[in-house]
């Protein structure tokens, strides 16, 4: 966590928040922002959750929060008081904006926290994995009806195979911290595995796949649970842009069925759990199969591998660049992510059968194998 200029202590008194606060801790995992848990008070007044935004990474404010605000908005029309799924609600400064700015030019923005929010880094069992399919599938399902020219991209490309593999090269050409050395075989690997990654990317450019407003960035701890292990609501909503439902599939698959951390030094733990995937599937195909059409269900078990193959060059990139995308916690630590994704790269292929044969299964099973 980057030292903050600005106390985030006094952070608080310039939203639009209830209650006072009691105490103020760092949290959460995620590789980009800063994250401090506020604890009111007042037992009944809600928690709140602080961020300070990483700029470098979204240079755009502006348009990062104007897309967070106009799905937050859409989900919360689409609620009823019964439903059992929440949705983020993003609090307004006192001068009604949707982030404050600091006197050091630092951006913070505060959400109400959902209670009690659990979420995991790892599966704990394959009804977890269920109903994190069911929250992100229902949450692409619940955007269907918004244009998706009503969200802006605020990284250009950010799936893109194309741009990734382009970007890596370039940085093992130039070699700017001299660490090629270090990772001959995951270059290899990089290249070998290419023209299979660009199978996805030309169906999308032959209009093949559709595009929908999706996550982008669907690990499994971005959807919170509650006390029963039910999924309460989907999180994260810096990288909501217009792209492919099968991306965002393929992305909680890489999460949610290794069966390591993410950023594993054993490699003889990371394997696909088979079991796992077939459940997300389940539960994602039980929220968004009535939607999707068949060239994408034809490709999910390939986007899966293809989004481990983006951040397993995308780690590597960063590595060879010298460490200043993704927060590190040790020396190599972006190399021990790649590896753990190029690792579970290779398992999601050879299990590749099994997994297009479970699609079918599970298409059968919502009687949706029909649709055409």
């Amino acid at each position: 966590m980057r030292k903050a200029t600005y106390p985030p202590e006094n952070i608080f008194y310039q939203f639009l928040t209830e209650g006072s606060q009691q105490s103020i801790v760092a949290t959460g995992s995620g590789h980009i922002h800063d994250t401090w848990w506020i604890r009111n008070a007042d037992s009944n007044n809600p928690d709140y959750i602080l961020q300070r935004i990483n700029s470098k990474v979204f240079p755009d404010v502006n348009l990062l929060m104007s897309n967070i605000i106009t799905v937050t908005k859409h989900l919360k029309d689409k609620r009823l008081d019964s439903d059992p799924m929440e949705h983020l609600e993003v609090i307004s400064t006192k001068e009604n904006a949707s982030y404050f700015t600091d006197a050091e030019g630092e951006y913070w923005r505060m959400f109400r926290k959902i209670d009690p929010g659990f979420s995991y880094d790892i599966v704990p069992d394959p009804d977890v994995a269920y109903q994190a399919g069911q929250a992100f599938g229902r949450f692409i399902s619940d955007l269907a009806d918004l244009p998706h020219t009503m969200i802006q991209p605020v990284i250009p490309g950010f799936h893109s195979v194309t741009m990734r593999y382009q970007r890596f090269r370039q940085a093992v050409e130039s070699d700017p911290c001299k660490r090629r050395q270090q990772v001959t075989a995951e270059v290899d690997m990089a290249d070998e595995y290419l023209n299979r990654m660009l199978t996805i990317p030309e169906l999308e450019r032959t209009g093949k796949l559709p595009i929908r407003i999706t996550h982008n960035d669907t690990k499994l701890n971005n959807v919170l649970f509650d006390h029963h292990t039910r999924a309460v609501c989907v999180i994260d909503l810096d990288t909501v842009m217009p792209g492919l439902s099968v991306y965002d599939f393929g992305d909680s698959i890489r999460t949610a069925a290794n069966t390591s951390h993410e950023d594993e030094t054993d490699l003889t733990r990371t394997n696909f759990d088979t079991v796992i995937f077939r459940s997300y599937a389940d539960g994602f195909l039980q929220s968004l199969g009535h939607l999707l059409t068949p060239e994408e269900t034809h490709v999910l078990p390939l986007a899966a591998q293809t989004i481990t193959y983006i951040m397993g060059i995308r780690f590597l990139t960063d590595y060879l660049e010298g460490d200043h995308y993704f927060a590190t916690h040790r020396p190599g630590h972006n190399l021990s992510r790649c590896r753990t994704q190029f690792t579970l790269l290779k398992k999601m292929i050879q299990q590749h059968t099994f997994c297009t044969d479970t699609i079918g299964e599970l298409l059968e099973k919502h009687q949706l194998s029909q649709k055409s």
